[in-house]
């Protein structure tokens, strides 16, 4: 049985898609000409691509880095984990930079802010998460090996069930008077405080990041067995048998959930206060649609796997595809006035992403010269994130 699922990285790719769709949905305005019933069902759709992403990050260092880790590899996945922290930051960075330009707003003190965790940026927040996250995913590797799962799902019960608890706690900046930059940094790392940032905290991300090891070690069990025949089968037994209910959880939420929280989901307003119905609505869409995509690429179609890898590009140029196509909304300096201006503006921003993308993998897949390039830019890391262990 093949190492591999490829309907993770498909689901990724999905992920992406709905994320610069979300952000083309913004930039051109094309939800001034929707209607409601169109346009929140299509939001909310929109938003489970941050779950999903930090969700999908959680499984990855259970499926591939745990193993590793606990095999003896420790400072080998440390490195590795610095060096991809290290490379998120300098997207980050570079669409800020990005922003300095072309925004007025983005002044040397805020860019400056933002690069120390202390502002925020329209679309590319999630690097800065990840950035962070991936600093940190040593010690949460660390902890996992010592303690197990199970408390580690205790702390992110906990921390999302204290919402009402800490959501009315004193205000860093207006009831304590801490300066503005304290007051995005307490919001940043807890979620919590009147500071304008989008989210996920780094708290908060780190519950759905220990959802996703629940679901790398899930998948990991399913995948054991004598011959690649038994775990094959095995394997979609236990990935429909999952699925079955996330469907019926799902299926019924969407059902008997209330206008407000559609709502709160598709305008960001639930998102932007760190309720625990976000998270709780995030956590099952992105477990629900993983297991679906895995059930379809790997279990019903295993033989159209060259298909999938051929439309999973999005999947394998994640970061390159959210920093640089999301500095190519920055730059664009023009706002639709017209239905049909906005719609066709918004087709051609998302297939100038999809073709940078596109090219880029076939790039990186096909030329020599273009790794030989790419390993040079990474040296410097390499090298800094090797003497940082070495100390």
């Amino acid at each position: 049985m093949k190492t591999r699922i490829l309907g993770i990285d498909a689901m990724r790719s999905m992920a992406i898609l709905l994320a610069m769709g979300s952000h083309v949905y913004s930039e051109t305005g094309v939800g001034r000409y929707l209607t409601p019933e169109v346009s929140i069902p299509l939001r909310v759709l929109m938003q489970t691509a941050t779950p999903i992403f930090v969700l999908l990050l959680g499984t990855m260092l259970e499926l591939v880095y745990y193993p590793r880790w606990i095999s003896g590899q420790k400072a080998l996945v440390t490195s590795r984990l610095f060096k991809r922290a290290l490379q998120c930051w300098i997207l980050y960075a570079l669409s800020i930079f990005c922003l300095f330009l072309v925004d007025d707003g983005y002044s040397l003190k805020f860019s400056i802010s933002c690069l120390l965790f202390m502002g925020n940026s329209p679309y590319t927040e999630i690097l800065k998460f990840y950035a962070f996250i991936l600093a940190l995913a040593p010690l949460l590797l660390w902890v996992r090996e010592r303690v197990e799962l199970w408390p580690l799902v205790a702390f992110a019960l906990a921390y999302q069930l204290a919402w009402p608890l800490l959501h009315d706690l004193p205000d860093v900046r207006t009831d304590l008077g801490f300066p503005r930059q304290v007051a995005r940094i307490v919001k940043f790392l807890t979620g919590f405080g009147s500071s304008h940032l989008a989210g996920p905290s780094v708290l908060h991300g780190l519950t759905l990041v220990i959802g996703g090891l629940c679901l790398g070690r899930f998948i990991a069990a399913g995948r054991r067995g004598p011959t690649d025949e038994e775990r094959a089968a095995a394997f979609g037994r236990r990935i429909s048998l999952a699925l079955l209910p996330l469907v019926a959880m799902s299926v019924t939420a969407l059902l008997t959930a209330p206008d407000w929280v559609f709502r709160g989901l598709s305008n960001m307003s639930l998102r932007m206060n760190s309720h625990v119905i976000y998270f709780a609505a995030g956590a099952l869409a992105a477990l629900c649609l993983t297991l679906a995509f895995i059930w379809i690429v790997d279990v019903r179609a295993p033989g159209r796997a060259s298909m999938w890898r051929g439309l999973s590009f999005f999947g394998r140029t994640s970061m390159f595809t959210f920093a640089w196509g999301n500095m190519l909304l920055y730059l664009v300096d023009h706002r639709p006035t017209t239905e049909v201006g906005a719609f066709g503006m918004a087709a051609l921003l998302l297939a100038t992403i999809c073709l940078m993308s596109l090219l880029f993998d076939l790039i990186m897949r096909h030329s020599d010269s273009a790794r030989t390039l790419l390993a040079v830019v990474n040296r410097p890391l390499d090298r800094l994130t090797g003497l940082s262990l070495a100390k």
